[in-house]
């Protein structure tokens, strides 16, 4: 739902080799079932769309920690059309946006991109939490949970690391 350049600045940060979509009205998130109408904000999720408006990939997340393996992600990009699956062979999107459209008509707009720096501290209070509930979880010998919380440690120590090594290139530039 970011304006194109917030999306513009993430693809830059992450040397992506695609660009993102924006979506600042929320009109292909209602079209995928994506929208959560109570915070009138998309339900995190990853959609692969390819030049021709096709969906070739789609994960809806339960939260914002939610994500699919790298792994998965860059398999879907990497697809060929003889491969995807019948589940997304028929989506297309009819939905065209100008830039400065989009740019400018965000649903959000008092809801601005995180910054990398203020990232930082996101992370490190991301990570605490983690190492509270890890303990409560061991208190509780819920084996389920902690596998979880423990499961979002990592992915959290991962994002940190990502972070840092954005923030050192950075400042080499």
């Amino acid at each position: 739902m970011d304006p194109p350049s917030h999306s513009k600045v993430m693809v830059e940060k992450l040397t992506l080799p695609f660009q993102l979509l924006s979506d600042p009205t929320g009109d292909l998130a209602k079209l995928c079932g994506l929208w959560n109408d109570k915070e009138s904000v998309a339900v995190p999720a990853i959609v692969v769309i390819d030049r021709g408006g096709s969906i070739r990939y789609l994960y809806s997340g339960n939260d914002f920690a939610d994500r699919p393996g790298d792994d998965e992600v860059l398999e879907a990009l990497d697809v060929t059309p003889e491969a995807i699956t019948e589940k997304y062979a028929n989506g297309t999107v009819e939905i065209r946006v100008s830039s400065e459209e989009a740019e400018s008509s965000t649903v959000r707009p008092e809801r601005p991109a995180i910054t990398l720096e203020q990232l930082v501290p996101y992370y490190r209070g991301a990570f605490f939490t983690t190492v509270a509930l890890k303990k409560r979880f061991g208190e509780l010998v819920d084996r389920v949970a902690f596998k979880e919380v423990d499961e979002y440690q990592l992915m959290v120590k991962e994002y940190s690391k990502a972070i840092n090594e954005t923030r050192e290139m950075k400042r080499g530039s």
